[in-house]
């Protein structure tokens, strides 16, 4: 069995232009991401999916290892099945993770959790997606961060912007908030169906591509991640980011493996 990390990250995002090079903490936010996935166990490689030159400079100047994309590919995942393809990780017992180019604090246990989600699941399962608990209220109303509803036997049942569960009847109040951690694995051969269906109607409303599987019938795995991330989907998110660096053991340790 092969393991490969896909990092996709490009300069085109509406809500923060030129995202995946902003300095944090003297280093581009990619650098973070692909070095970080690089301290991820058992994996064999680490690639990022890239589809403009300028991003592409910036991978060679930190030594990271990446393929060039077509630009005309709609969506993250389908760079990231894009990216597997070229590098000829579609066998069956192939592996390919997806890492979103905007996690720059990632903890690399979560991509651990997540192949291993995946390889414990039952067979009709052919990709994993954790959740997290919503820690801040304002996630809740913040339409940039994902939240997620799974089933009593870990499936992952939708993905929206919106808050749910509605609690205005949750008179005892039991709910619990969860929200998508950005880190998906698949099985190569899946992945790369996956890119080949039409994107459907929810997936372009919501503005998530997993939305394409769960909208045909295809089963997610999902379970509580026992780690929690913080994505950067606008300029106010990068302070959060760097209050997490500053006492992060990997970021500290300057993203050393430990022997």
């Amino acid at each position: 069995m092969r393991t490969l990390i896909v990092i996709p990250a490009r300069l085109g995002s509406w809500r923060f232009p030129d995202k995946p090079l902003t300095m944090i903490e003297g280093i581009p936010m990619i650098e973070h991401v692909y070095k970080r996935s690089l301290l991820a166990r058992n994996v064999d490689e680490v690639v990022m999916a890239v589809c403009e030159d300028k991003v592409a400079s910036a991978c060679k100047s930190f030594g990271a290892k990446f393929v060039m994309t077509d630009p005309k590919t709609p969506t993250a995942m389908d760079r990231v099945a894009e990216a597997a393809r070229l590098m000829g990780y579609i066998n069956d017992d192939d592996i390919v993770v997806n890492v979103q180019g905007d996690e720059p604090a990632i903890p690399p246990p979560v991509i651990e959790f997540t192949v291993q989600l995946l390889i414990n699941s039952d067979s009709v399962f052919l990709c994993a997606n954790p959740v997290e608990v919503v820690s801040d209220p304002a996630d809740l109303t913040n339409h940039h961060r994902i939240k997620a509803v799974i089933s009593q036997n870990n499936r992952l049942i939708y993905l929206t912007r919106q808050s749910v569960p509605a609690s205005v009847f949750d008179i005892k109040k039991r709910s619990v908030f969860y929200r998508q951690t950005c880190v998906m694995a698949f099985r190569a051969p899946f992945l790369q169906t996956f890119s080949k269906m039409k994107q459907t109607p929810l997936e372009l409303i919501e503005g998530v591509d997993m939305l394409r599987l769960i909208e045909n019938d295809l089963p997610i795995a999902s379970a509580l991640s026992p780690y929690l991330t913080q994505p950067v989907d606008t300029p106010q998110d990068i302070a959060k980011v760097v209050e997490i660096l500053r006492s992060d053991k990997w970021f500290q340790n300057n993203y050393q493996k430990q022997k």
